[in-house]
């Protein structure tokens, strides 16, 4: 990279092509041409060079991103990485992030009323024309000059809670968004961990209809090596092939859905690494212990309960903000100036006072400005409400989910030992000659099944988990 630029900055500076016409002409006896000039073919070769260069910059800063890009994930990617890098990447927490800070600046321009307000002022004018000082004498034309500068400051004394209701408010949404910002953040921390275990439960899916081609394989075998020595009819060759067929189908699918698991898993992280990377093959049954009614409690404490208590309580200060409107209010105004015609000799002058302002009547305004804040309190109360029985239903449903996969787990690992326990017998009945190869299939199918079920009763289990967390408020914690 550093010889290419030096070579480029040679060319592109050299001296022979930036001297005088008389140095850098050479008169040549070229066919058709009376003169030369070396220049030009070496601005040719500077024209190629400079496009190659950016070519080659282009390139090397697109991999350099792609590497660091990459870089994120090991060749062994854990759940709690995942997590980390979708905190650190993805771009919804970049958003509630901004929309903090915004809410933040409302804060600040709600409390700049408490301050006082100072401009700075100063013009320059010239006037010329036709003049009559006396009505008895003719006009004369007269120009001159008029200069003015000065300061005047205003201060709000006294306004009967407006302001104070306005901050109120602000601070109020202010926390309202950082408490979004936590729930968006586990928002993402939930989509991070369903899709990891949708990914190592499409990866064990993979494992089990690997197996299934597997089995169905070595029956194929078994039927052929039979058949061949006339133990065995056709329709088993026939039979176990076409049991291969469906176990291949089942296959593909089963990879194709760990593509889609994959693709999914780096959505929700935020970033898309080129490179082949493992997950963990196995899941973890953490218990669960809690009551249920404790776990209600908790998450009515979640921050987006809070986020949206702290809504309806900014609503009920701007409704008294608004109806604040018919009380007066007081403010000191203050000006000090010089005006002259000769910018060297201007005269000072000031001034300074209190007003009292009290509304009378105002077309019915402030009385529409309170409804319309009324009814906006009784909006996020209402939304609040409706939050709440959400929440409610959410922790009640993955618990009882939550308990019903706990339980599943246990009967289909029984499932699972019977199943292969069904699938050895049938095999012994057929290579003894007493089974029949539709024996051999529905053992194979239903240590398959078996095994699917086990697997997405310990998925479900986990992602009920997740979900109960994150409605109770306390994942990633």
């Amino acid at each position: 990279m550093k010889i290419l630029n030096s070579r480029i900055n040679k060319i592109l500076f050299s001296k022979e092509c930036f001297s005088s016409a008389s140095d850098s002409t050479l008169t040549l006896p070229v066919q058709g041409r009376e003169h030369f000039s070396p220049c030009k073919g070496e601005m040719k070769r500077r024209s190629i060079y400079f496009l190659l260069g950016i070519c080659f910059i282009m390139a090397t800063g697109t991999a350099q991103i792609e590497t660091n890009n990459s870089t994120l994930i090991t060749d062994s990617l854990t759940m709690e990485q995942a997590v980390r890098i979708a905190l650190d990447h993805q771009p919804l927490l970049r958003s509630a992030e901004a929309a903090m800070q915004s809410t933040s600046s409302s804060v600040t321009q709600a409390q700049s009323s408490y301050f006082p307000v100072l401009n700075l002022t100063a013009s320059g004018t010239r006037t010329g024309g036709a003049f009559v000082f006396n009505p008895s004498f003719p006009a004369r034309t007269q120009f001159y000059n008029n200069y003015s500068t000065g300061a005047t400051l205003q201060q709000t004394i006294y306004d009967f809670g407006r302001t104070g209701g306005r901050v109120s408010a602000s601070e109020e949404l202010y926390d309202a968004s950082a408490l979004d910002y936590t729930s968006t953040r586990d928002n993402a921390i939930m989509n991070v961990e369903l899709a990891y275990i949708t990914f190592v439960q499409a990866k064990r899916l993979v494992d089990v209809n690997e197996e299934a081609v597997k089995q169905a394989e070595d029956h194929l075998k078994e039927a052929q090596a039979f058949y061949k020595v006339g133990s065995r009819p056709e329709f088993d060759v026939t039979k176990a092939e076409v049991d291969v067929a469906n176990a291949n189908v089942n296959f593909i699918h089963a990879r194709n859905q760990v593509s889609i698991a994959k693709v999914q898993l780096e959505n929700a992280m935020g970033v898309h690494p080129t490179h082949v990377y493992a997950v963990q093959n196995n899941f973890e049954t953490t218990p669960f212990a809690m009551p249920l009614d404790s776990a209600k409690e908790i998450a009515l404490r979640s921050s987006t309960v809070l986020a949206a208590e702290a809504r309806v309580r900014a609503n009920q200060e701007l409704a008294s903000t608004a109806w604040n409107q018919n009380l007066p209010s007081l403010m000191f105004n203050g000006s000090y100036t010089w005006n002259g015609f000769d910018y060297n000799k201007l005269l000072s002058r000031w001034n300074g006072g209190i007003t009292l302002s009290v509304p009378v009547f105002q077309g019915f305004n402030v009385e529409a400005q309170v409804q319309q804040a009324e009814a906006n309190t009784n909006a996020a109360q209402a939304s609040l409400d409706l939050l709440k029985e959400s929440v409610r239903l959410d922790v009640e449903q993955n618990y009882l989910s939550l308990n019903e996969a706990g339980e599943r787990i246990g009967a289909s690992q029984k499932l699972v030992t019977q199943a292969e326990q069904n699938l050895k017998l049938a095999e012994g009945r057929y290579n003894s000659g007493v089974g029949s190869p539709i024996e051999i299939t529905d053992a194979q199918v239903s240590l398959s099944n078996a095994r699917i079920t086990y697997i997405q009763a310990l998925a479900d289990y986990n992602s009920s988990l997740i979900r109960l967390r994150k409605a109770m408020g306390v994942i990633g914690k």
